[in-house]
């Protein structure tokens, strides 16, 4: 699969300071790549060097079409009613009133359409914006932080528009400290710390590298299921949120020791595997403080 963003050895420099270092990694067309980084690792300043809006010191950036970046803070006049929006973009654009069907359909805004646009919540404005981006056919839409701010209905509605863009062949690039989230829409990871990639490729392979989760059970009873799970020499925790059982744990062999014995209504992962990607590779170091932001 070609790249559609190519980054080669890329190097921002600012105020005395290099804020990434020879950075490189593609994102392959067609998929949803997430950049991971603690504050301070240098992710918005890529997005903001994709959009040209600071020089690169050396290196390149590639890319096969125009990627339109939506920013955290991005806004539009706050009087003007959605549809009224769309159609300026449609105007500025050159685009049919079918193309503008079809973004409205795909980011699920047509129940407010006559609504101004400072009257929507976070999550709103956010898919009235990918929906600009849609009218003016960019093939790459990059997303920094668009969670912020959202409640779980609205993560849940942008989620469902990235993947649809994923389906119809559109290429999103996202930074996001919404990590359980996005493991679940996300085809490709690359991982920043200080400034320099510290992994990169398809999620299963830079999964491969990482610590396999604990599980969480809930139980019809916690107590006994500790004490049989003990019995079979398993680590089990009885904690407020149910049964805690250790990574060494093998799922299979936890439910063999409790059927017939115990009812098992749910298990699920301690850390999700984004999370746990994070902490291994992208999670600030130690020693530094993160008050210096190299945004």
């Amino acid at each position: 699969m070609g790249a559609a963003v190519e980054f080669c050895a890329v190097t921002v420099r600012r105020t005395g300071r290099d804020l990434v270092r020879d950075v490189s990694f593609r994102v392959p067309a067609g998929t949803v790549h997430a950049v991971l980084g603690h504050n301070g690792a240098g992710k918005t300043t890529l997005m903001r060097a994709l959009a040209d809006q600071i020089p690169l010191r050396r290196g390149s950036i590639t890319s096969t079409g125009t990627a339109t970046v939506l920013f955290a803070s991005s806004a539009m006049p706050p009087e003007l009613a959605v549809h009224d929006i769309l159609e300026h973009r449609r105007r500025c654009e050159g685009a049919t009133r079918d193309t503008v069907a079809v973004a409205v359909t795909t980011c699920a805004i047509g129940g407010f359409l006559d609504r101004r646009f400072g009257r929507l919540s976070t999550g709103m404005a956010q898919r009235v914006a990918i929906a600009c981006a849609l009218i003016a056919d960019s093939p790459i839409i990059v997303l920094d932080e668009p969670t912020t701010g959202l409640d779980p209905q609205g993560v849940d509605a942008l989620m469902q528009v990235l993947t649809t863009l994923r389906a119809g062949g559109r290429t999103v690039m996202i930074c996001s400290h919404d990590l359980a989230r996005l493991e679940y829409v996300c085809n490709g990871v690359t991982c920043l710390r200080d400034g320099r990639v510290t992994a990169d490729g398809p999620v299963a392979q830079v999964a491969s590298a990482v610590e396999v989760p604990g599980h969480l059970l809930r139980t019809g009873d916690d107590q006994l299921a500790c004490r049989l799970l003990g019995e079979a020499g398993l680590t089990a925790t009885s904690t407020e949120r149910g049964v805690h059982v250790a990574a060494s744990a093998r799922l299979p062999a936890v439910v063999r020791t409790l059927a017939g014995h115990v009812e098992l209504m749910e298990s699920t992962v301690d850390t999700s595997l984004f999370e746990r990607i994070y902490r291994r590779y992208a999670a600030a170091p130690e020693h530094r403080s993160t008050r210096r932001r190299r945004r």
